[in-house]
């Protein structure tokens, strides 16, 4: 059998595509509001660097054998993926991510709505009606316009980041490295390296939306470049909106909305006008990225038995995972699932990192280990 060759910048196109996938899901509603960022590592001021550093070396070490998985084993899914180190023991992961998911879609939807509502005077009802139809007509046109969807937002996202770290440094970055300096710091560095640890953990749920770029691998080089870009993409934001929150420092930890807050005080309104847009748009790649990892899931299952979503099936139960997300939200339970969040990252320690280290690794050095075993999943 002759191994087909693919030129090598187009292998790291497809590479960038995944890291692009995982960027795109994660940021979202996170970085945007920046409340994400204070509450799990700029609130630490001088010691965020180590949350930074730990969060994205536990990245790091999830993401790649997590890639290796899907591309050895040629598992796409999350629910085929999940089998390859949890064995049938794979719907412990499976209930788990549909928790999530549902708490990430709900405060996200929420989110994306309120943001409409509140500063466009858009009605709630219609933000929300927005997201979903997105979502939905995203999910009937399929994968290559999803990812069309998240390449320009990753792009309009960063362009947008650039223009207000920019203005933001050049009017208080003094005051910024000023705190630095200073060594101003709330809680622990251990507490830091603990949370550090926590916001990978929890939200290695991007990394199911991402599962199905792999099929386009042609070898290990596809994942080691895919999480040095995902790594780079995530963190080098997070460094940056640390450092623009130093010259807020500590008061930058009490605000709701930090991002929202900060230009507000600078009279940035043209600011606002842009980051308003790019952040709705994020919020829905997000919400997307949840919403396609379960219908990629669904229609794993479906296929099993000799049946299959259709581009219909997929744009309208995208739409019903959306309508059912943000009901629940609006019925008061967006405050009750978001405490959820801290639970989760240790729930996803214990059905995701532990076992795809313990288990995966392994069997990524020996993949006929067991394969009797294994089939049986």
């Amino acid at each position: 059998m002759v191994k087909e060759k693919v030129p090598f910048l187009r292998r790291m196109a497809y590479a960038a595509t995944t890291a692009v996938i995982l960027q795109s899901v994660w940021i979202g509603g996170g970085f945007g509001s920046g409340r994400e960022i204070v509450e799990f590592i700029a609130k630490y001021g001088s010691f965020a660097w180590a949350s930074i550093v730990v969060s994205a070396v536990a990245l790091a070490l999830a993401l790649i054998p997590s890639l290796e998985i899907a591309r050895v084993f040629k598992a796409y899914d999350y629910m085929t993926w999940s089998k390859q180190f949890l064995w049938r023991f794979w719907w412990v992961f499976d209930i788990s991510f549909i928790v999530l998911a549902w708490i990430v879609i709900a405060v996200v939807g929420a989110a994306a709505g309120y943001m409409l509502s509140d500063i466009a005077g858009i009605p709630f009802a219609v933000s929300a009606t927005i997201v979903i139809v997105v979502v939905g007509i995203l999910h009937f046109f399929g994968r290559k316009v999803i990812e069309a969807y998240w390449i320009v937002g990753t792009i309009g996202l960063y362009v947008m980041y650039f223009i207000i770290w920019s203005y933001v440094l050049m009017a208080v970055g003094v005051k910024a490295f000023e705190n630095l300096r200073a060594g101003l710091y709330m809680g622990t560095f251990s507490e830091a390296i603990v949370d550090g640890f926590r916001y990978t953990l929890y939200n290695l749920c991007v990394v199911m939306p991402a599962l199905e770029s792999v099929d386009r691998y042609k070898g290990r080089a596809e994942s080691l470049i895919a999480t040095l870009l995902a790594v780079l993409l995530v963190y080098g934001a997070a460094t940056a909106i640390w450092i623009c929150f130093m010259a807020y420092y500590p008061g930058v930890v009490g605000m709701t909305v930090p991002w929202y807050d900060i230009l507000k005080s600078m009279g940035a309104y043209w600011a606002l006008g842009i980051y308003v847009f790019w952040i709705f748009y994020t919020l829905v790649e997000t919400a997307l990225g949840m919403v396609y990892a379960i219908v990629r899931r669904v229609d794993a299952q479906l296929r099993l038995r000799g049946k299959a979503l259709g581009r219909v099936g997929e744009a309208v139960l995208s739409v019903i995972i959306l309508v059912v997300s943000i009901v629940t939200a609006q019925a008061g339970l967006v405050a009750l699932v978001a405490a959820g969040y801290g639970t989760m990252a240790w729930v996803f320690f214990g059905v995701y990192f532990l076992p795809m280290i313990a288990i995966g690794l392994p069997r990524l050095i020996n993949p006929s280990w067991k394969r009797e075993f294994w089939a049986k999943a």
